[in-house]
Order: structure tokens, then sequence, then C-alpha cells
């Protein structure tokens, strides 16, 4: 299980209270703050005892000498995994206008020690062909050793998705993203700065449905998201772990039970 939290002042203290190490967390990289701050957040916990994955976003590295200094601080601090993805970014602030150009860098300058994850999308990506999405995972898994799915709000699709991806020739371990129970107020505020947004559709299409419409009527009947049925559809289905999106919720996460030893 590994547990994805946003950089924030107070950060590690809160997980120390909460989700003690060596728990597995990774560190999103915003838009307005840059893979700079999540590296230096990762290379923070990775000194705190906790296994840090911290995320890369193509199109918000400058320049290859800036990505070379994130991969330098990251493998000074025992870091061995990054997750890299396009990123939020509206334009390309350097020469990485998409993940897989920053992947072979990092490649390069690492000498192939940090392993790579990529992102996976369970109900597609706005603009992109299912088809094209499957070509690029495709391509990409030469360079990557995991993806994550973004979230998604689906048991169904969910539990049906690494089979798609395997039918798709993606044999990469595949990590089932899927939210903590968190607030439904900070859910739905937070979903589209962290970039997992696209989901929160699910919710509208949904409205009605016999077998999804629980998700919608739990914005009206609870104070909480219960993720409960994402966790029982991923059993058996065939991922590696659980990739938890706390949103910095971790007294609610803590309380939940989830990140308990075992689970």
């Amino acid at each position: 299980m590994r547990v994805e939290v946003v950089p924030a002042e107070g950060l590690a203290q809160r997980l120390g209270a909460h989700l003690p190490a060596p728990a597995a967390v990774t560190v999103t990289c915003l838009p307005h703050h840059g893979p700079r701050e999540a590296v230096e957040v990762a290379v923070e916990l990775a000194a705190a005892g906790y296994a840090v994955i911290p995320h890369l976003a193509a199109r918000s590295v400058p320049d290859r000498a800036a990505l070379s200094r994130y991969v330098a601080q990251c493998l000074d601090a025992g870091i061995g995994d990054v997750f890299v993805i396009g990123g939020d970014a509206a334009t390309a602030t350097g020469p990485y206008a998409w993940s897989g150009a920053l992947m072979e860098d990092i490649a390069d300058l690492s000498g192939g020690v940090l392993r790579m994850g990529i992102a996976a999308y369970p109900e597609g990506h706005p603009g992109t062909a299912e088809d094209e999405l499957a070509r690029t995972l495709r391509a990409k898994q030469e360079l990557a050793s995991w993806c994550v799915t973004q979230l998604c709000f689906s048991p169904d699709i969910v539990h049906a998705y690494p089979s798609r991806l395997r039918l798709a020739g993606i044999t990469l371990p595949v990590w089932a993203g899927i939210p903590g129970p968190v607030r439904m107020t900070r859910l739905l505020r937070l979903a589209r700065t962290i970039g997992v947004g696209q989901s929160l559709g699910f919710l509208k299409r949904s409205a009605g449905s016999a077998d999804t419409g629980s998700v919608l009527r739990q914005l009206i009947s609870s104070a909480t998201y219960d993720p409960a049925p994402l966790v029982d559809a991923v059993d058996g289905a065939g991922y590696a772990g659980l990739h938890l999106y706390s949103f910095n919720d971790l007294a609610g996460l803590a309380a939940s039970g989830l990140v308990q030893p075992g689970r």
C-alpha cells in the first residue's frame, strides 16, 4: 500500500503522528510548486525513514540541468522510485512536452538505477482515444517498472482494468489508485487540484444508476467518502497493491484502519 500526499506545511509532523515510517508515501508535484518542492519534501521524508516516491511532471521541469539535480537528490537520499507524468501545466516550461522524453533522460542520468512509474487511465483520457493510450503505455513500459491508475469511482471498471491492460499488451505491475476515507467536501474541492479530477465525471454519470449511484448518494447522505466498494473491487483483480489518494486527511486515513499492518 502506498499513500499519496500533497506538499504542505507541517506534513512531516502529521505523517509522523498518523502514518509512521517506514510507510510508503508518494509526493504529488503540484503545477504551482513544480517538481523541486516534491523532491525536497521526498528527501525530507526519506531521511525520516519513509519509503518515498516523488512525482516528476515533465512540463514543469525547466531543463536537463534541473532534472539532473532532482535525480541526484533522489539517489543521494536513497530514493529508488519516481512517478513520471506529463503534468497539468498548460505549456511546457522546458524541453519536456511529454513524460516519455523525461523518462529517457531520467534513465540516462540515473544510469538506469531509478525505477519509474507511469499513469494509467481506467476511464480514458480527455482528447485521447483508448487505442492511442494503449500504444503510449506499450511504448513507455520499456522504461517503466510499474503503473498506477488515475482515480476511478466505478468498482466495475476498477476490477476489470488489469485484464484490459493485459489484453492490450501492457505487462507492468498495476497499482489501483483510489481515494482514502476523506471528507466529501474536501474530495470534491481538491480532486482537480492534484490531477485526478477527470474521474469526478463518474459521479455525474452514475446519477440514477442502480449499481453505481450509491457514490453520488454519499454526497447527500454522508460527510465522508467510503472507499470500501473500490477496495473490494481490487481484491482478486490482479493489482500489485493500493495507491491511496489521501488528500492529506491523514487522521481520517489512520482512523479508517486501511493502513494498519497487514493490510
